[in-house]
């Protein structure tokens, strides 16, 4: 028998808890030097050198231990190798091994840390495999009432139960029960009654008892045990009902047939697992699991939420293991006594499912809890006032929301008075099973100035779609309003009839990862007027791309990639190309001669129709809309094909790339009207030489440097290209800027150059100026042209190691990179400048949380564009992130801009957000926003200002938000979220 088997360790450790027992107390152990390292799942840890193990005022000395840790929080499993034991006769000359589980990870001190052990530990033969061990129940034959005890004193359990009590078997041998003390100085007051007209015994417990009851370790086909759980019950006073004792003495009657039936009341306190439940009086069968309690409160967590939830009932029944029913339920993830927010039910039911996943980490199956909710007649109570009826509820606990997903109520000049609710409409319907990682809300707002509106949200990531496997993502937005007011654009637009009163948008975007490298990718963007997104989401209308009807299927293979697509035009009162259809194919990089030369193309081939932008219904907007260059009406087939062939030569370290490529193209109308066919020849050289050097000897506690590593990458390009077209005899077939930036452009032509935009500033020139032709996936086919160009740039890292001795890392202290093109033909490409543009881009990570950065651009030409950008960005996880910069801007415009942001968790109740832009030219104030959110147990609390003075707009807003919510918006400091109430402890 092995030594974890009998509680003992060899050479007179006395091990004081069973390998199948969790003892409260920890493991201590300490060493001159360790190695740690991973074994599977489990942490390794190799002590050396006057090494000590204690646990439970016992302890070892040795030469060496080996310790490999394995479990989770309140079962970790610890099995041990001591190596040269320290014996009252002397060493021991055989490692000792043993197993301990514990509550919590061991306590390990060394002073030195070594690392990952070069070779195999020798003890690591000598580890102890619990596999192996065959864990049988415990047959007892002592007395049913025991002995007292004798030699170590019973461990203290954190609920007061001790390990000094009684064992019995139940439910056929299936588990096993045991009646403990529950508090350690006052053992419990027994009584035994005996019944024979029901052939049964009483036992009674007074004076505090704990009841355990474990179930017996199942073997399963690999080998392995798994222990399948343990309950714990603490009460007052216990009753259990058990076979006639007589009859177990004579042998007519067996112990582990009775199911273990007790009765609980006095400060019951359930525990099983990660789930705890108070109660006044219960009654629990320890074989089937079932039970009624009542005034009973049940404590749980839940997967990918920190907190818990809470479950507070007048009669609560388990059905079976980790499903139960309520009856006058309350729901609540708030952990104060009275909370200020809960779903009230009359009735309700927890069901803790279980569901299989793939792990594409381990390439294993494992099991994934999903608890779930359902209940009927359900209030909705914030400070204890009803909110919200609704008939049925039901959800899954991994998103703990109470059918509100947003809530907010803001003023404005613009828009009035604002009341925006967001409802999760799995939850409204009551769909028993809403499918994973899958979000449907319905956005109901009212704006006093402008309308009621009504939108709904559906955001899915999924395995597969429909039948097809694969990763499918997406999200479709839909959102539409009666507009009765009148938007304000900024500027001189300040007061414009709307082109429609029922105005909005829907968008899908959808892309789909297919078997054999297939991909699916789909998008269906509608609007009901040119100014929507502007008015009503201009945080989207700046930054997202725009909406467009398309659809697209692509097969990789290898370095090609090949593609069929088509786009509809559904909002003319933008400029857009349809393509009627198109098909691309695109190779880079492909292997010729045995690597010594590189082939790449880009080919295509479609019906194109290009459609210019409605003139705008208002007049005084349509005063201001200027044509951009190169739009026309146009449409017919286009046929492309673009070439490059290049040869890369390593001249020791200089790498030399010479090629020379091509294109071939036809459209079949050009901006005449006409059919063209363009042919573009164009060769150069590529050429870079890398340089580096390290000096660990610079060392500077002031600036963090610990050694420094200085990495250069000279680059140079020569390029000539011939044309036999002028960039201007084609259309605009594929524009370079999204609506945003074109809407604008149109106005900055009427405002500044009287309608007429200068050869200097068309976008085409631009491209072509930054060497677009050059990419055989260039954004813009169109773009081609005559040209000579040299491209030259330095590009640099100072690198230094930062972090605890032994685990540093290598970081980027300084970085500057310096580009600057050179045009040999000056008057024809870049305007009589020889030079031009120039570029550099500088960041300073002076520490981990702070960064200085600078980036500019500068045109030499007349007007040309030059501008400098510098700012300070400091960020701390979970406290704050500032940021002030300065843009300047000289050339078509005037501007100096300076711009800051604040995040700041003032203390642990209060975060203070902050924002100025303001402009020292002719514009003056651009605007500011100011806003203070309170931290409270149950909710987050925002209240801000917002002044546009471009709009001549003053706002107010008013959040709140539940600190349970899936997907917090207000709790963000730092890059961080404010945990749920109760995970750092009572607040």
């Amino acid at each position: 028998m092995s030594a974890q088997e009998t509680g003992v360790v060899s050479a007179g450790y006395e091990h004081p808890v069973a390998a199948a027992q969790v003892s409260p107390d920890p493991l201590r152990v300490s060493g001159n030097t360790i190695h740690r390292w991973q074994i599977g799942a489990a942490d390794a840890s190799l002590l050396e050198g006057d090494c000590l193990l204690e646990h439970n005022g016992r302890r070892i000395a040795g030469d060496s231990i080996l310790m490999v840790t394995d479990g989770n929080a309140g079962d970790v499993r610890c099995r041990v190798v001591v190596g040269g034991a320290v014996l009252p006769q002397g060493k021991s000359p055989e490692p000792i091994t043993f197993s301990i589980r514990t509550l919590t990870d061991p306590k390990i001190q060394s002073p030195v840390f070594r690392g990952v052990p070069t070779g195999t530990p020798a003890l690591l033969k000598h580890l102890p495999d619990e596999t192996n061990a065959s864990i049988q129940p415990v047959q007892f034959s002592e007395p049913l009432i025991p002995a007292p005890q004798v030699g170590a004193p019973p461990i203290t359990f954190s609920d007061g139960g001790t390990t000094g009590g009684m064992q019995f078997l139940v439910g056929g041998g299936s588990r096993s029960l045991e009646i403990l003390a529950r508090g350690a100085s006052t053992p419990p007051q027994f009584e035994t009654i005996n019944r024979p007209g029901s052939n049964e015994s009483l036992f009674v417990f007074r004076g505090g008892v704990t009841v355990l009851v474990r179930d017996v370790s199942a073997r399963l086909p690999s080998g392995e045990f798994m222990e399948l759980g343990t309950i714990s019950l603490s009460a007052d006073r216990v009753v259990g009902w058990f076979p006639l004792v007589p009859n177990l003495f004579n042998g007519s009657a067996n112990l582990a047939d009775s199911e273990g039936e007790l009765y609980l009341e006095g400060d019951i306190v359930f525990r099983q697992g990660e789930r705890i439940i108070y109660a006044e009086s219960m009654y629990f069968n320890a074989s089937r699991e079932v039970g009624m309690i009542l005034d009973a409160e049940a404590i749980t967590t839940v997967p990918d939420y920190q907190g818990v939830v809470r479950l507070k009932s007048k009669v609560l029944q388990q059905i079976n293991r980790g499903n139960y029913r309520a009856f006058d339920a309350a729901v609540t993830t708030s952990r104060i006594g009275v909370p200020r927010y809960w779903l009230q039910s009359q009735e309700l039911s927890l069901t803790d499912r279980q569901r299989v996943e793939f792990d594409p980490a381990t390439q294993t199956q494992r099991t994934i809890r999903d608890p779930k909710i359902e209940s009927n007649n359900n209030f909705v109570y914030i400070g204890g006032v009803p909110i919200l009826y609704w008939p049925t509820f039901s959800t899954s606990l991994d998103q703990p929301g109470y059918y509100i997903t947003g809530a907010s109520v803001g003023n404005d000049s613009n828009f009035g008075t604002r009341v925006a609710l967001d409802f999760d409409l799995f939850q409204l319907f009551g769909v028993d099973d809403a499918p994973k990682n899958v979000d449907w809300e319905l956005s109901t707002d009212y704006l006093s100035d402008r309308g009621p509106a009504l939108g709904t949200t559906l955001d899915y990531n999924l395995p597969g779609l429909l039948g097809y496997p694969g990763p499918a993502k997406g999200s479709f937005d839909a959102w539409g309003i009666y507009d009765t007011g009148r938007d304000n654009l900024g500027s001189d637009r300040r007061n414009l009839t709307p082109e429609t009163t029922a105005r909005g948008r829907a968008l899908l975007r959808h892309r789909h990862y297919l078997p054999n490298d297939y991909e699916f990718i789909a998008e269906v963007g509608y609007l009901s007027d040119r100014n929507f997104l502007e008015q009503f989401l201009e945080n989207e209308w700046d930054q997202d791309t725009d909406h467009r009807n398309s659809l697209r299927l692509r097969k990789y293979y290898y370095g090609n990639l090949f593609e069929a697509s088509a786009n509809v035009q559904s909002n003319d009162f933008y400029t857009e190309t349809e393509d009627l259809p198109k098909l691309n194919h695109y190779l880079l990089g492909g292997s010729m001669l045995g690597d010594r030369l590189s082939y790449s193309a880009h080919n295509s081939v479609g019906y194109s129709r290009l459609n210019v932008a409605d003139l705008p219904e208002d007049p005084a907007e349509a005063a201001q809309y200027s044509p951009l260059p190169g739009e026309t009406n146009s449409q017919g087939v286009v046929a492309r094909t673009r070439q490059e062939l290049a040869m890369p030569i390593q001249l020791g370290p200089i790498k030399l790339v010479p090629n020379i490529g091509g294109e071939a193209s036809h459209y079949g109308e050009a901006t005449d009207g006409d059919s063209l066919t363009r042919l573009v020849g164009q060769g150069g050289i590529r050429a870079s030489l890398p340089m580096w050097t390290v000096d660990p000897s610079i060392q500077s506690s002031l600036l963090n440097v610990r050694g420094l590593a200085h990495k250069i990458e000279w680059s140079a390009e020569y390029l000539y290209a011939d044309s036999n077209t002028n960039l201007d005899e084609l259309p605009y077939y594929d524009p370079l800027d999204d609506n945003a930036q074109e809407q604008f452009r149109r106005r900055f032509i009427d405002d500044v150059y009287a309608g007429s935009l200068p050869n200097r500033f068309d976008p085409r020139n631009y491209a072509l100026r930054q060497g677009f032709q050059g990419l055989i996936a260039s954004p813009s086919d169109v773009v081609a042209d005559d040209l000579q160009q040299v491209r030259l740039g330095v590009h640099q890292r100072w690198q230094t190691k930062r972090g605890l001795p032994g685990a540093e890392r290598i970081v980027d202290l300084f970085q500057l990179d310096l580009d600057m093109l050179v045009f040999p033909d000056a008057d024809r490409d870049n305007f009589g400048e020889t030079l031009g543009p120039a570029l550099y881009d500088m960041r300073y990570h002076v520490g981990d949380r702070v960064t200085l950065l600078s980036d500019g651009y500068f045109d030499f030409f007349d007007d040309g564009l030059r501008s400098i950008s510098a700012g300070v960005r400091t960020s701390r996880p979970g406290v704050g992130d500032i940021y002030i910069g300065l843009l300047s801007i000289e050339g078509p415009v005037s501007s100096t801009v300076l711009r800051s942001t604040l995040d700041y968790r003032l203390n642990e109740k209060w975060i203070a957000s902050a924002g100025t832009t303001y402009d020292f030219g002719s514009t003056g104030n651009v605007g500011q926003s100011l806003a203070v959110t309170r931290i409270g147990e149950s909710m987050l609390l925002r209240l801000g200002v917002n002044v546009d003075a471009g709009r001549d707009n003053v706002g107010f807003r008013f959040g709140i938000e539940p600190r349970f919510w899936p997907r917090p918006k207000l709790g963000r400091i730092g890059g961080q979220l404010i945990p749920p109430p109760g995970v750092e402890g009572l607040e």
